[in-house]
């Protein structure tokens, strides 16, 4: 997620940078031409409607490409919501039974256990999102045993909250939850985080419908291509310049919808969600009483990852 107010020209560069050196040829190609014979141009006012009906699609395209990426910001934010209430519900609904006359500290591993076990599930979820290769950055909060286990199913975040249910039910049945607190309380909260890694998955598994993107794209560049020779009758060289001001604004529109609707890939605009875990993990650390705590996720080069 770029967290600076001013978008660098660098990162203009770095995505726009060959349609920019495009225009400038094809631009100059097209004044060119002009120069050596008549009847060129193309009337500017088919242009302009066409240009219209241009921005209109792309506004249409890019405004659902934005509530893909709220739907999905919205996601981890219930996330981290609801794991801050996990973490105090597991504080104060997993007591040591008092007929078992069993020590505190008994409790006290319980609730590392099942607080590490859901910063592992955090974790794996943002892994499987951004289908990264490597697991390693689970084993601080997993058994080996658990963490062995992970390797032979695909979706890892579900059997981790499947365990994380497992586990709350094995507590229920030994006497260490009440009945209200586990039914209405710790097993709706598991619920909570199926459902937001549920619509994290539908929001990478269904993207915006591919004929949006291939029409607002096609659209785009027809335009584009189009414009110089709207331009170049009342103007000659000086087209030039506005040409790429204008073609550049069109195809940087398009590119923000077309990079915006995927907010799980693991680029510059995307949901920050290595920041946003571990920002769970600080509060639900600082929740157990743990003193050695990792220190925020800063932003790098203006953006926060």
């Amino acid at each position: 997620m770029i967290v600076q107010r001013t978008i660098r020209l660098k990162w203009i560069l770095q995505i726009e940078g060959w349609n920019i050196l495009f225009f400038l040829v094809y631009g100059s190609a097209v004044c060119v031409l002009d120069s050596y014979f008549e009847h060129l141009a193309f009337p500017v006012s088919e242009v302009s409607v066409l240009g219209i009906v241009v921005a209109i699609l792309l506004g249409f395209r890019n405004n659902e490409a934005y509530n893909r990426y709220w739907e999905a910001r919205t996601a981890w934010s219930d996330l981290m919501n609801a794991s801050r209430n996990f973490t105090s519900q597991v504080m104060g609904y997993i007591q040591t039974p008092i007929e078992q006359g069993q020590e505190l500290q008994n409790a006290s591993g319980i609730h590392t256990e099942l607080i590490y076990r859901q910063l592992a599930f955090l974790n794996a979820l943002r892994l499987q999102l951004r289908q990264e290769e490597t697991w390693e950055e689970l084993k601080p909060f997993l058994s080996d045993t658990e963490f062995k286990k992970l390797n032979t199913v695909a979706n890892r975040a579900t059997l981790l909250n499947h365990w994380q249910s497992m586990r709350l039910r094995e507590l229920y049945k030994s006497g260490w939850i009440e009945q209200e607190a586990y039914v209405y309380g710790l097993m709706v909260t598991i619920k909570e985080f199926f459902a937001a890694q549920g619509r994290c998955e539908k929001i990478k598994s269904t993207p915006l419908p591919r004929q949006y993107g291939f029409f607002s794209k096609a659209f785009v560049w027809i335009f584009v291509l189009l414009l110089p020779f709207g331009l170049v009758q009342h103007l000659g060289w000086g087209a030039l310049p506005i040409y790429v001001i204008l073609a550049t604004i069109f195809t940087i529109t398009e590119l923000i919808g077309s990079r915006t609707e995927e907010p799980f890939e693991r680029k510059l605009e995307d949901v920050p969600m290595s920041s946003i875990c571990r920002k769970i993990e600080i509060d639900l650390r600082q929740q157990l009483g743990e003193s050695s705590i990792p220190p925020p996720l800063e932003p790098k080069d203006g953006v926060l990852m």
